[in-house]
């Protein structure tokens, strides 16, 4: 009898790279090495309590059964009513789906936007998750480099890089993994570029809440309330709230698209978890800790880029946002070893000094390297130090 063969998805699908060396750096230090991590898109700060308390109420008042597959009307209607004030436009509750974190409400959205053959236009440098969920869907990704530094795209690159004809664009402020925030102002020449097409736009806004500008985050839904009907916005709880474990996501869409993903998440995951979906329900209370926290990310933002300024051959551009530096390493490469050489010096970094970082390949610029600076300031100038010893031994 022949070897049973799996599908062709388990051979076009890898592990997410960031989840995977996050763990990797996690089991070298449970093992007792010295290593300092900076892979992880996750904070390090405690969930603020009143959440937690909330949790083990509803554990004891019995709220352990099944919900609604979109959430309880309860938190579908306090996520309405929180982001209706935010925005600045009227959401109704039966806009509103609560999934398994932000991830989750990607996959659903794409899911029932896209046909076989479909194509998602997608900035540069991009969330690894984003082409592995097209390419699970079968559609096909359209890259948009940005021309401008600062890794932010305008209309230009969006019509250079053929995306008028795509089904749908996946369009991420503040970035992972550059930490890009876009202006009131760029958001407005994109509106008007998106006013000239038909596809839909996903904004992934998770990180809203950590933006270092006196300016903000900007919802584009605020910008644009007339393309509300091609509009899905992205978010939750996970980064913000220090809630990465709770897997609390939302998306914001209008109706028939929110009653399209609502089907699919009953055939799927059916409900987020009973009771981290009550404990969400006193999270937006809880705006004086996200604020402490933001503040908190901004200091060891400034910390890193303190550290890394100055190594000769690193370039960076500081982040405005969410908590990843993503750095040019080109100048600290021997000119005919260029090929790979984000994968050698992570490899390197870890060997040599137990520094743990993400390459840039995945996220679509090779020869870069994703840094977190979700962790503490003592941390933080220690990677400094070991990533500047580490210079010392590598080869280019």
């Amino acid at each position: 009898m022949g070897e049973l063969r799996l599908g062709w998805l388990s051979d076009v699908l890898g592990d997410s790279p960031t989840l995977k060396l996050s763990g990797q750096a996690k089991a070298l230090l449970a093992a007792g090495e010295p290593v300092v991590n900076l892979t992880a898109g996750e904070p390090d700060f405690p969930t603020p309590r009143p959440i937690c308390d909330a949790a083990l109420k509803a554990l004891e008042d019995g709220h352990i059964g099944y919900t609604a597959a979109a959430g309880t009307p309860e938190l579908r209607q306090r996520v309405a009513e929180y982001y209706a004030e935010r925005m600045g436009v009227p959401i109704k509750s039966s806009e509103v789906i609560v999934s398994n974190g932000a991830k989750q409400v990607l996959y659903n959205a794409l899911s029932v936007l896209l046909n076989q053959g479909d194509e998602v236009a997608v900035p540069v440098p991009y969330w690894v998750t984003y082409p592995a969920q097209i390419t699970a869907l079968r559609a096909r990704m359209i890259p948009v480099i940005p021309t401008q530094p600062g890794w932010k795209i305008t209309p230009e690159d969006l019509e250079r890089a053929g995306a008028g004809r795509a089904k749908a664009l996946i369009f991420n402020t503040p970035s992972n993994p550059s930490g890009a925030v876009y202006t009131r102002a760029e958001l407005e020449d994109l509106a008007d570029y998106f006013r000239k097409t038909s596809f839909f736009i996903l904004t992934d806004e998770i990180y809203e809440d950590l933006v270092y500008t006196d300016e903000g985050h900007v919802p584009l839904m605020t910008l644009a309330p007339d393309l509300r009907h091609r509009i899905v916005t992205v978010s939750g709880l996970s980064k913000s709230y220090a809630m990465t474990g709770w897997r609390v996501g939302f998306g914001i869409a209008d109706e028939k698209t929110v009653s399209a993903m609502t089907r699919l998440q009953s055939h799927s995951t059916s409900n987020v978890n009973t009771i981290a979906q009550m404990a969400s329900l006193v999270a937006f209370d809880c705006r004086d800790e996200v604020e402490t926290m933001s503040r908190a990310f901004k200091h060891r933002r400034d910390v890193l880029v303190e550290e890394m300024s100055g190594i000769p051959g690193l370039e960076f551009t500081v982040p405005d946002g969410a908590f990843y530096l993503l750095a040019d390493i080109r100048g600290l490469l021997a000119e005919d070893r260029q090929v790979g050489g984000c994968m050698r010096l992570a490899e390197h970094l870890l060997a040599a000094e137990k520094v743990a970082v993400v390459p840039g390949e995945p996220f679509g610029v090779p020869n870069h390297l994703r840094l977190s600076y979700a962790d503490s300031e003592d941390t933080l100038r220690e990677a400094g130090v070991r990533f500047k010893r580490a210079l010392e031994t590598f080869g280019g």
